[in-house]
């Protein structure tokens, strides 16, 4: 015989080497495991936008409405489309942005310029593809 463990002669596993082995038999399971949850778990919420505003800046004659919109659905939105709406002086503003992708459950940022002060400005989003 070659002493080869396996073999009749083969010398036993060590406390270890024993150890060893069940806690790589363990981490591997886990990471199985987890790959098929995630897997099998169908999420297909829509996708569902939510717009922040943040601070308006004034700067070069213009007003300047920082936003941010947040995609808290699942699904990607693709062309998204945020407008602002300002009625002020007897006349109607509304600037608009688009985005081209929004990813499920992540944000991206933009402004609106308007020629009035926007605090009183609604702003949404009024449109996007399904890709």
């Amino acid at each position: 015989m070659t002493g080869k463990k396996g073999e009749a002669g083969a010398a036993p596993r060590t406390p270890a080497e024993s150890g060893s082995l069940v806690i790589s038999l363990v981490r591997l399971a886990g990471v199985v495991g987890a790959v098929l949850a995630l897997w099998l778990e169908r999420t297909a919420a829509p996708a569902r936008f939510r717009v922040e505003r943040g601070p308006v800046r004034y700067e070069a004659s213009h007003y300047h409405l920082p936003i941010t919109v947040a995609n808290e659905g699942d699904a990607t939105g693709a062309q998204v489309t945020v407008e602002g709406k300002l009625a002020a002086g007897g006349r109607e503003e509304a600037p608009a942005t688009t985005f081209d992708f929004i990813p499920g459950r992540s944000s991206a940022a933009g402004v609106l310029i308007f020629s009035a002060e926007p605090t009183a400005a609604e702003v949404r989003v009024v449109s996007y593809q399904q890709p």
